[in-house]
């Protein structure tokens, strides 16, 4: 009778595939200053560190599915001042200004988006958007109010508002007391804007606590 068959031989290849790798170690998540759902730092992070945070990027995570979804902190503008060094004030380029969150107001690129950096930190702590009433004007605007406010407005074609530069507050800002004056005197410097000096009580010009200037671009 002839020899049994072996028994199959264990494939020795198969084998060692079918044990289970070991875990590979990885990278725990990456806390940036991304964010998720138009957050530019979570709330818990405010501190005197956020402006940092939030001026580091030039564009802001949406949500993390996808790279697409990725967006500028004022949608259409990069920030680059673009004004010619003759243009007129109050005849700047439409090219050179950003349209803000309201779409009745601009401003030059780079107060644009400074302003709507400063406008995420302050959506954050008060629940809305930095209330305006007032932006660029056109030496047309200008002349205007001038007819209509004489004491108040500048002589027109030197008023910064004719040079994209300067924006008129609403929402309880324009008293010059409470909550959110208050937190934009304490905030605002960081992002380049500020109540200036002559508009502040014993300052050289009439109290206009509404009145605030992209300082950082002058």
């Amino acid at each position: 009778m002839a020899n049994p068959i072996p028994k199959a031989q264990v494939n020795q290849i198969s084998s060692a595939a079918s044990v289970p790798m070991a875990a590979f170690p990885g990278l725990p998540e990456a806390a940036g200053a991304g964010l998720k759902t138009l957050r530019v730092v979570p709330v818990t992070d405010l501190s005197a560190d956020t402006p940092a945070l939030l001026a580091a990027p030039r564009s802001i995570m949406v949500s993390r599915a996808s790279r697409s979804n990725e967006r500028s902190v004022l949608p259409g503008c990069d920030g680059i001042n673009r004004v010619p060094a003759n243009a007129v004030n109050g005849e700047l380029p439409l090219g050179a200004l950003c349209t803000l969150w309201d779409p009745k107001h601009r401003l030059r690129a780079d107060a644009a988006v400074a302003l709507a950096k400063l406008n995420v930190a302050y959506k954050q702590h008060f629940g809305n958007n930095i209330c305006l009433t007032d932006s660029y004007r056109t030496l047309a605007e200008q002349r205007r109010l001038k007819s209509i406010k004489p004491s108040l407005a500048a002589t027109p074609g030197t008023s910064n508002h004719g040079l994209g530069l300067a924006v008129d507050l609403c929402d309880g800002i324009e008293s010059g007391t409470g909550a959110r004056y208050q937190w934009m005197r304490a905030n605002a410097g960081a992002y380049g804007w500020a109540n200036p000096a002559w508009a502040l009580p014993g300052g050289g010009g009439p109290h206009e606590p509404w009145h605030w200037e992209f300082v950082a671009g002058e």
